[in-house]
């Protein structure tokens, strides 16, 4: 019995974890034209610098690629300390990682819901789930104003800043997260954030 209980249980999670990489493959923006964009540059790069290093190679006096020459050319009067050279370098090393940071997938649309089947993927937008979560802190008696923020790219908590009139709050920070946290358990996010309720009341 336990046995079987402990493998449902990972059968479970598995399950959920997939679901959860699905999800987000799918909801993913793909940017597919910038990454053509990357990888055609990257190799069309990298095939110039080949054919260039087997002619020299072979002893070749000639560059088979054209426009290589005036290029080497003009890089033959100046030293690697020319500050142009370095400006030159540096912009075109912050332009390279620019431009391939731009050809990887973006973040997902959305947050993602949970789903029996691994296969289907639903969504929520961001600031949709943050606005109801607020409400869900207004509803709370005596709270006056709640802001939720979270599900960015470096926050994978939940904070609610909610203020009440009372000059003695009591449990009413609880009480806030209980009603964020009831109204993540019906909406049912894939990934379930912790909440973190930062309360301001009355002191004079």
């Amino acid at each position: 019995m336990a046995e079987t209980l402990v493998r449902d249980l990972i059968e479970e999670e598995q399950a959920r974890r997939r679901a959860c990489r699905l999800a987000v493959r799918e909801l993913r923006p793909r940017r597919a034209f910038a990454g053509a964009a990357a990888a055609l540059l990257v190799t069309t790069t990298a095939g110039v610098a080949a054919i260039e290093l087997l002619a020299g190679a072979l002893g070749s006096a000639v560059h088979p690629v054209p426009g290589v020459a005036a290029v080497a050319d003009v890089l033959r009067r100046h030293s690697w300390n020319d500050p142009n050279v370095l400006v030159v370098a540096g912009g075109m090393a912050a332009l390279g990682i620019a431009f391939l940071l731009a050809a990887l997938p973006g973040r997902p649309r959305g947050v993602p819901l949970a789903a029996p089947d691994p296969r289907m993927a639903g969504v929520i937008g961001r600031a949709a789930l943050r606005r109801t979560l607020a409400d869900a802190a207004l509803d709370v008696p005596g709270i006056e104003r709640a802001r939720v923020r979270g599900f960015g790219p470096f926050r994978r908590g939940v904070v609610v800043r909610a203020a009440t009139g009372y000059r003695n709050p009591a449990n009413i920070a609880e009480l806030v997260r209980t009603a964020v946290e009831t109204r993540l358990d019906a909406i049912e996010p894939m990934r379930r954030p912790d909440v973190d309720v930062r309360l301001r009341w009355r002191k004079d």
